[in-house]
């Protein structure tokens, strides 16, 4: 079983996707595992390796490798690339919050004024946004491609890992 996380920068994504690793029994493989994978297999650098993420031949390597993890496991994907080019995940999962409460989790996280945290969530959403549309043609805040989008706003870490874990045991009913 491949389930896919994605979220806006500050909304817990990681947090969320170990909590569900560890309460489902699964592997949970953030951006920086997989990446790691990919640039052992084909023998670069991980920085030289980010260059080519928009390549068919980085896609094609990244979806092999997550089918090949998921032979053997099953994976809980931290990176909203995954959520985009993995077809066969059982469960995409879109994790949103307001900016306000995003940078709110960063001060904490990160004892920043929240002045700092804002702007910092902000730039790093701009960023990912421009990235995704520019490489890929990708619009983050487009969530036709997910099955579950959970407003973090309503709902604490525990709540939205529940949420996730009710979806899944109704998808298995059906």
């Amino acid at each position: 079983m491949i389930i896919c996380l994605s979220g806006l920068p500050g909304s817990n994504t990681s947090s969320i996707s170990k909590s569900l690793a560890l309460q489902l029994g699964m592997k949970y493989m953030p951006k920086e595992v997989i990446l790691k994978k990919i640039a052992s297999q084909v023998k670069k650098d991980i920085a030289e390796l980010e260059q080519e993420i928009a390549s068919e031949t980085f896609v094609k390597k990244l979806r092999e490798l997550i089918l090949k993890e998921a032979k053997n496991n099953n994976v809980i994907l931290d990176w909203p690339l995954a959520c985009w080019v993995m077809n066969e995940a059982e469960l995409k999962v879109f994790l949103y919050s307001s900016a306000k409460r995003r940078a709110e989790k960063v001060v904490k996280r990160e004892k920043l004024p929240f002045s700092d945290a804002k702007e910092r969530i902000e730039k790093e959403e701009k960023e990912l946004r421009q990235n995704m549309l520019k490489l890929l043609g990708i619009d983050i805040y487009d969530v036709k491609n997910f099955d579950l989008a959970i407003n973090l706003d309503k709902v604490d870490l525990e709540g939205a890992a529940s949420t996730i874990i009710r979806y899944l045991k109704n998808l298995r009913k059906g």
